[in-house]
């Protein structure tokens, strides 16, 4: 087997390159094992029990933390390989056209590999069966002997139907035309899925009743992972049973032992001490006797939620984490409650799964088709990175936005287009409210203006929405891997002075598209996804920046783009 080494940054296993994704090496396309096979247990663990009760593991790995002592491992995929010169195929681990040096020992050709691969919805992934292929409808007649197969290109047009593979024993050859026809492989065995996982192992198989469908090895649907973002914030406030939970598992042995010696005497005391409200210390007493996990008590909502009661304190200022309230400009106060600047904030970044030819929903946490990246290890772990940044977070006014939800009429049409989108996806509606599509939509105007003013790039900068009844607002802030954490040319825009300019500049931004006025009439019949008045000219950001993968997006309701309508929340903003 050919062995080679090459980098790869930690950030690109959580993302592009993790464990089942297939990369390009410089001499040869990979697929990257488990994780479980990885050399990774250098790499410091982290066992922050939000983390980790959310996503049932003892701990994850911090790969960007002393990476110099970790090492991942890959097999080669594809296996069917093709010279470019004589154009003959092989299966083998060679990397060099063993026929063209046959003939001439200096003419060594390196291979590449074919283009080709089949996977399937349940995750699997098989090389493309080419010699079935080509004797699909006539059985080779020297079936004895070992596949000798070459893949010549024949006519002009670039067309699938160009590709032809041959069979150099029987002479036969079939054109590729209709290797990704869904007929095809509907009514054809070759696509019936046989389970293959080839980043574990060539015999992890299962059982799978799928059709696999023929896709291009660097097409975007073959890699979907799911990425589950935590800002590490310490706990201000306890609002909700998961976060009480939390605090007790912190200070576990003081509890177990005030419970012990005192009984629920003992509890209240400690309680107290812990500024937790008395109605809590029944779910303590089960906790303690174990008859409840914090598992059971922990959602990403809930989660959200401790990072919210974190980043509207007026000021915090511990080793990790610090922020600040700031003044805002008059005009600003009837819009928000606040603007809080974070100078520091450490985000983990966890690896949870992936899935093929779908995408992970955003949205829910609804049991979906994936594949994990860990499969067979004792503590259960995940691959995880660590980032430290520096944001700004705004929180919205209360009054002000139930105001708005009252009288808007744009965002029911978005929602009702967004669900009947789900429904051909087999997925249940959501409850969506008009303050997700109108937090989300500033958040991505606000974005694109800050990029221009603070140093960063669009794609560096992320948003974190929080919105549901009891939240109203949104954090945007970059991170990096350096501990030192970034330069502060995002937080010193939260200044009155320079803030207020930004913010009615992006919004006077939102008043025109260049698509416009396809775009600011938000007709669904022209939209490729369920949003309002938003595209790529406008309001869309890179995948990597957007929480909700550019959905749940319209302009209207940031500001009157059209002459008959009066949605927009900062409609008056502008007229002064």
């Amino acid at each position: 087997m050919n062995q080679q080494n090459e980098t790869i940054r930690p950030s690109q296993l959580i993302y592009q390159s993790g464990p089942g994704a297939i990369v390009e090496l410089l001499y040869q396309s990979v697929i990257v094992k488990s994780a479980d096979q990885w050399q990774t247990r250098r790499a410091p663990q982290e066992k922050d029990v939000r983390i980790t009760s959310f996503l049932g593991v003892d701990h994850v790995r911090i790969l960007n933390e002393n990476p110099d002592k970790q090492k991942i491992k890959a097999v080669e995929f594809p296996k069917w390989k093709i010279c470019p010169k004589c154009h003959n195929m092989t299966n083998y681990d060679n990397t060099n056209c063993y026929y063209c040096t046959r003939k001439n020992e200096d003419d060594i050709q390196e291979l590449y590999a074919s283009r080709f691969v089949l996977a399937c919805e349940n995750g699997h992934l098989s090389d493309f069966p080419y010699e079935e292929w080509v004797h699909r409808n006539k059985p080779c007649t020297e079936q004895s002997k070992d596949p000798r197969l070459m893949l010549k290109t024949r006519g002009s047009s670039g067309s699938l139907s160009d590709l032809h593979v041959i069979c150099l024993h029987c002479k036969h050859s079939e054109s590729l035309g209709s290797i990704m026809k869904p007929e095809e492989r509907e009514n054809h065995s070759l696509f019936d899925c046989h389970g293959e996982r080839p980043w574990i192992s060539n015999t992890a198989k299962q059982k799978c009743n799928c059709k696999m469908k023929t896709t291009l090895r660097g097409a975007s649907n073959v890699y979907s992972p799911s990425v589950m973002s935590f800002l590490q914030v310490p706990l201000t406030a306890s609002s909700s049973e998961f976060e009480v939970l939390y605090l007790v598992e912190k200070d576990k042995e003081n509890f177990s032992k005030a419970y012990l010696s005192m009984g629920e005497a003992g509890l209240e005391m400690a309680c107290n001490f812990k500024n937790i409200p008395s109605s809590f210390i029944p779910a303590i007493k089960q906790y303690l006797d174990g008859s409840i996990t914090l598992s059971e008590s922990s959602t990403y909502e809930s989660i959200k939620k401790q990072e919210w009661n974190t980043l509207i304190q007026d000021e915090i200022n511990e080793e990790r984490f610090s922020s600040k309230k700031v003044d805002i400009a008059p005009t600003l106060v009837p819009y928000f409650d606040g603007v809080f600047r974070v100078d520091s904030v450490p985000e983990v970044q966890v690896l949870k799964e992936f899935t093929r030819l779908d995408y992970i929903d955003r949205f829910t946490d609804e049991e979906s088709k994936t594949q994990p990246v860990v499969i067979t290890s004792e503590p259960k772990w995940l691959p995880a990175v660590r980032n430290y940044g520096e944001g700004i977070f705004f929180q919205f006014n209360l009054e002000k936005l139930l105001q708005w939800e009252q009288t808007e009429q744009i965002t029911s049409a978005i929602v009702r287009a967004y669900n009947t989108q789900r429904e051909e996806f087999k997925k249940s509606p959501l409850d969506i409210l008009p303050r997700q599509i109108l937090l989300h939509t500033f958040s991505h105007a606000l974005l694109q203006e800050l990029a221009a003013h603070c140093g960063y790039t669009t794609t560096s900068l992320k948003e974190r929405i929080y919105a549901n009844d009891d939240m109203y607002g949104a954090f945007i802030y970059t991170a990096s891997g350096d501990s030192e954490g970034s330069l502060g040319g995002l937080t010193n825009l939260a200044q009155s002075e320079k803030l207020l300019p930004i913010i009615i500049r992006a919004l006077e931004k939102m008043s025109y598209c260049s698509s416009d006025p396809i775009c600011s009439d938000g007709e669904f019949e022209y939209h490729t996804s369920a949003n309002g008045a938003a595209c790529h000219a406008c309001t869309f950001v890179s995948e990597t920046s957007c929480e909700w993968g550019n959905l749940l997006l319209d302009r209207r309701t940031l500001i009157n783009i059209n002459p008959n309508e009066k949605d927009g929340y900062f409609d008056q903003l502008l007229e002064m």
